[in-house]
């Protein structure tokens, strides 16, 4: 009974250092490199640390913010009926279907795609056995579809449940940067390809690509990017003021020649910041560089073809998208004004910022 009592008590034990250990893994790698390098940076600079608050709330915008509004189709069942040698039959009947009606916006856009590349032959089908009255439909409803086709792309693409969940920002950045590739990034090259193509009036496509290739974008990191460079603002700002503190207020160096508090920023600097911080950042901006290269591609091409249908991009989506630009350019206005802070203060004291000795 002793000894059973004895295992009781060192599983328990066990268990509980196994929490401890996963309660101090609950910040990530970034966030542990900004926490170690702000804390030494105020002691050396004896400066206490203040933050902006952490209020970021961009979040994708709901789906009816973003819904688009597509006319019905003109091609009634008498109609459907006489297009018997036409493959698009079938499209149409499969589109008519329960499932065709209530599919996602995905699916919606594979059916236009479909509808797009077989009316041609249909419609010369029609000629041919004399039906010119709904071949003339068949093109109207066409040029329909051509017109709404940027809407059905826009409706699947940026603004569907893919990209939204692409940009969803995860509760924390335990595994995040990563110096693996994001396989996003070639799946969003390859949807900017088929956007172009489509946008062109090449309507090929392999429905099972898309689709595959709409779920390899859900499982990126769009969110990830926006939840570090968030951090990395706030963290710039905050290392900014401390620095700025000391440059405008009691002088860290009396004359220029490196004085112990000189030389210990320097130090900081080079160890926690440029050494360990930086290959974050850089690590960061490769994988923001690799996304949104892609990202802006697709909507700046999507947004023209909009345009020139006369199609409007929901405003909830334009708002989304000036605030995520915003919250990306902030990140990097606060690093050049961090790095030129802690250049001038160095100089303050007779150090080069790129220097490890003493002038």
């Amino acid at each position: 009974m002793t000894s059973q009592k004895g295992i009781i008590r060192h599983c328990l034990a066990a268990a509980t250092c196994l929490l401890l250990l996963q309660g101090c893994s609950d910040t990530s790698g970034l966030e542990s490199s900004w926490q170690d390098y702000l804390s030494r940076l105020s002691r050396v600079l004896d400066r206490d640390i203040s933050r902006d608050p952490d209020d970021n709330v961009l979040q994708f915008p709901r789906t009816r913010e973003v819904a688009m509004t597509f006319a019905p189709s003109n091609i009634d069942i008498l109609d459907f009926l006489r297009m018997r040698r036409c493959v698009l039959r079938d499209t149409i009947a499969e589109r008519n279907s329960i499932l065709g009606r209530h599919g996602d916006e995905s699916a919606k856009l594979l059916f236009d795609l479909r509808f797009l590349g077989e009316a041609r032959e249909c419609i010369q089908l029609l000629k041919e056995e004399g039906n010119d009255s709904l071949a003339s439909q068949l093109s109207v409803a066409v040029a329909l579809k051509q017109q709404e086709l940027p809407g059905r792309i826009f409706a699947a693409g940026i603004a569907g449940d893919e990209f939204r969940e692409f940009w969803q920002m995860p509760p924390d950045l335990r595994n995040y940067p990563t110096d693996g590739e994001d396989p996003s990034i070639a799946a969003l090259a390859r949807w900017q390809r088929w956007q172009y193509q489509w946008l062109a009036g090449n309507w090929e496509h392999n429905a099972n690509d898309v689709l595959t290739t709409l779920g390899e974008i859900r499982m990126g990191g769009g969110g990830s990017l926006l939840k570090a460079e968030d951090l990395n603002t706030r963290e710039l700002r905050a290392s900014a003021k401390l620095i700025d503190q000391r440059i405008s207020g009691r002088a860290l160096c009396l004359k220029p020649s490196p004085t112990t508090s000189a030389q210990q920023f320097r130090n900081v600097l080079g160890k926690y910041f440029i050494g360990v911080i930086q290959p974050q950042a850089s690590l960061i901006n490769q994988h923001k560089y690799g996304l949104m290269n892609n990202i802006d591609a697709i909507e700046s091409e999507l947004f023209s073809a909009m345009a020139a249908q006369r199609t409007e991009v929901p405003l909830a989506y334009l708002d989304w998208h000036s605030q995520r630009t915003k919250l990306l350019a902030n990140a990097t206005v606060a690093h050049q004004r961090h790095v030129k802070l802690a250049g001038e203060l160095l100089s303050q004291c007779g150090l080069s910022p790129g220097s490890n000795d003493s002038p």
